[in-house]
């Protein structure tokens, strides 16, 4: 159901978003050796926009998964009043990482280079006017305008499409970067102090992909459809509720497992 925003909420969601973001430097800067003071081969928004998209990313993640962690774990039944505006304050990380990638990085993305309809930028396009969308559709005078099962099916569904053209942009991007870095043995170079760890979009991605999951099993073995106009209550359901929750912490330990031995990669490998 609907509920109207407040500032309280709003500030708790963009607070959860600055302290990701703030990790999220703290860890470049000490990947790269430095921020904005990039070499003269990267613009100076650089490490910054690599910080917006994280943040954006995740936190668009985490909106789809408070659902779950709702479902499965009393004591975080209010995150749920969270979830509109932490997935705004989501969307407004992506859309500002879209704009800098835009206007503000010459070096790196000069637009006369931009392909708008090639995959890794057309799912980043579509990704964003979609956000817009689903932001537009937040406003009061908007859902007081629309029936109620029409607004969250815009919204779940919306959503969903966002996180999978999210997928389909950074992996398209990423892949091949990702491929090199695997290949390189973590050897120093010119623009990265630390290159032993992991670049910030194979941690987001994999909590991303991880967040996937759990929502895929949700629909599939509990569910058991895939809720295109509705979904049936399994948080009264003490033998599903059980189940997902085992699930989600299973998954999560693996999930850890896996940070563990990328980051570690290049140190007892």
């Amino acid at each position: 159901m609907h509920k109207p925003s407040s500032t309280r909420d709003y500030f708790i969601s963009f607070f959860i978003a600055l302290t990701l973001a703030t990790i999220l430097s703290a860890y470049l800067l000490f990947r790269r050796g430095y921020f904005f003071d990039a070499p003269p081969t990267a613009d100076m928004l650089y490490v910054p926009n690599k910080v917006l998209a994280g943040t954006g990313m995740a936190i668009l993640a985490f909106a789809f998964l408070i659902g779950p962690i709702a479902r499965y774990f009393n004591r975080f039944d209010n995150l749920l009043q969270l979830r509109k505006e932490i997935g705004i304050v989501g969307g407004f990380f992506a859309l500002m990482h879209a704009i800098v990638s835009y206007f503000f990085l010459p070096l790196k993305f000069p637009q006369e280079k931009l392909d708008l309809l090639g995959v890794p930028f057309g799912a980043g396009f579509l990704g964003s006017a979609l956000l817009i969308f689903l932001f537009i559709l937040s406003f009061k005078s908007i859902i007081a305008r629309m029936e109620g099962k029409t607004w969250w099916f815009l919204q779940r569904w919306g959503l969903r499409i966002v996180i999978a053209l999210t997928l389909v942009h950074v992996f398209s991007m990423k892949w091949n970067f990702w491929v090199k870095w695997i290949k390189s043995g973590g050897k120093a170079s010119a623009e990265l102090a630390n290159p032993w760890l992991p670049g910030a979009g194979i941690l987001v991605s994999m909590f991303i992909a991880w967040v996937v999951i759990v929502r895929l099993y949700e629909m599939i073995f509990l569910y058991r459809e895939f809720g295109f106009f509705s979904t049936k209550e399994i948080a009264s359901d003490e033998t599903l509720r059980l189940r997902g929750r085992r699930f989600f912490i299973r998954s999560f330990w693996v999930l850890m497992v896996l940070y563990f031995l990328v980051i570690t990669r290049f140190i007892i490998w």
